[in-house]
């Protein structure tokens, strides 16, 4: 009941890797069975949906973002961001991140929204980012306090948006995705604890509530 819709100058296997990748987030443990029921039942409910496009400015983009009037769409890819053979890599693949940035909007803040709600001290989501920042900011600082080890500086990203990136990073953090120097040096001017181990050490009320299995 969920869907991945492209637009016709992706590859096949570009399409099949964001199909994978949305099938392995819902099913992680590959077992048949989404891990989680409910979450899956809220998805199929809001219809939701990961559109691939050709380009910013492609025809495709343009008539979705025109005319587009469903719940289940809340982030896109990309044809120059899609790589399957780095799957996740920062700078390389996109999938697992807007895929996320799907999974954890259109699912988990309206499921489980004293975990996951992303409105100012509405949820231990928020409890934790405003920890993380160094205090509860609805837009962007000037500057971030110098504890703070995730600092977000996109001025047109509001509180709900960094709560949606912090989960993010937190995720693949656990994921092992970004536990490498490059990436780690490269990601560092938006998000520190950049492996597992640095994430329970760093973070220790986001590391929590991601490995909370109620959720």
């Amino acid at each position: 009941g969920l869907s991945v819709v492209a637009e016709g100058g992706l590859t096949n296997a570009q399409v099949l890797h964001a199909a994978q990748v949305f099938a392995e987030l819902i099913d992680n443990d590959e077992d048949g069975n989404p891990d989680d029921p409910a979450l899956l039942a809220r998805l199929q409910e809001v219809k939701a949906v990961m559109p691939m496009f050709d380009g910013e400015d492609s025809q495709g983009a343009q008539t979705f973002h025109e005319g587009y009037q469903g719940q289940g769409a809340s982030a896109v890819l990309y044809k120059g961001e899609v790589d399957p053979t780095q799957p996740g890599q920062w700078g390389a693949d996109a999938t697992v991140e807007e895929l996320m940035h799907t999974i954890n909007p259109r699912g988990h803040t309206s499921l489980y929204p004293e975990a996951f709600g992303i409105t100012p001290g509405s949820s231990l989501l928020t409890e934790a980012m405003d920890v993380a920042r160094g205090g509860q900011f609805t837009s962007v600082p000037a500057t971030y306090p110098e504890e703070a080890w995730y600092h977000y500086d996109d001025t047109t990203c509001d509180y709900g948006c960094m709560a949606i990136e912090y989960i993010y990073w937190a995720q693949v953090s656990y994921m092992g995705i970004l536990d490498d120097p490059q990436t780690c040096a490269g990601i560092a001017n938006e998000w520190e604890p950049c492996s597992k181990a640095l994430l329970m050490s760093t973070d220790p009320l986001i590391y929590a509530l991601i490995t909370d299995p109620q959720y």
